[in-house]
């Protein structure tokens, strides 16, 4: 069962010197580290802050619909 593993291994190892799965890897590499930066980033801007204060100053229609439909059916 270990030889059958390794063999495996050695096989994947292999398979690095083919410029497409060479490629197809740091490509990966390259759209995880783009994910951990955005996700980085939005964690540093406050978008919550930041929809706040655009209902706040813009009052758009859309919200207060979204409110009137949340309190839809509680007494006053």
């Amino acid at each position: 069962m270990r030889l059958h593993a390794m063999v495996e291994v050695f096989q994947h190892v292999e398979n690095l010197g083919n410029p497409d799965v060479v490629m197809r890897l740091v490509h990966r590499l390259v759209l995880a580290l783009l994910i951990v930066v955005v996700d980085t980033a939005a964690f540093v801007v406050p978008l919550a802050a930041l929809l706040l204060a655009y209902v706040l100053l813009a009052r758009p229609a859309w919200f207060r619909d979204w409110v009137d439909g949340l309190y839809r059916g509680v007494p006053r």
